[in-house]
């Protein structure tokens, strides 16, 4: 019986022991995007294809989805960070060809190109029309995804192995 004045409408839904909270340990991985994305940008402006970068946002994305949750990770949660790290990578390897377009364009600064439309515009037309700029890139792309894929391999595995 709940205590006197407040009602069993309004008393919070019991959590069981070693539930998973999926949505806030998502929510918690989803912190490592910007981070991996800074250093891959960093990397790739070095001149480096940063497949290390995807190793630390599955480990970091795992980490930070174990703290989230309060400790525990389900399949569910592993396919969380298999998506997160995903995601990492992507905007990462769109972030450096931002880059690149700020150097050709006479060294604009990347971060106001990124607020700018006719950025998104350009880079866009670019990809739909541009072939040169399409097979320039595909090399580097497929490249970078499978070393970013060898980088989280064996940390996704041991997750998955880990999963209960």
């Amino acid at each position: 019986m709940p205590p006197q004045g407040i009602s069993a409408a309004a008393a919070p839904p019991a959590r069981r022991v070693g539930q998973e909270d999926v949505v806030r340990g998502a929510v918690f991985s989803l912190a490592i995007i910007p981070l991996g994305v800074i250093a891959w940008l960093v990397l790739w402006d070095l001149g480096w294809i940063a497949s290390v970068v995807a190793f630390m946002a599955a480990a970091g994305a795992a980490r930070l989805y174990v703290l989230g949750t309060g400790g525990t990770i389900s399949r569910g949660g592993v396919w969380v960070v298999v998506g997160v790290t995903t995601v990492t990578v992507l905007a990462s390897f769109l972030g450096s060809m931002l880059i690149d377009a700020a150097k050709f364009l006479g060294g604009a600064s990347p971060l106001t190109m990124l607020a700018d439309a006719q950025t998104w515009d350009l880079l866009a037309y670019n990809l739909a029309t541009n072939r040169e700029l399409v097979d320039g890139y595909a090399g580097d792309f497929l490249l970078a995804l499978l070393f970013s894929a060898l980088g989280c391999f064996f940390t996704l595995r041991k997750l998955f192995a880990q999963a209960r």
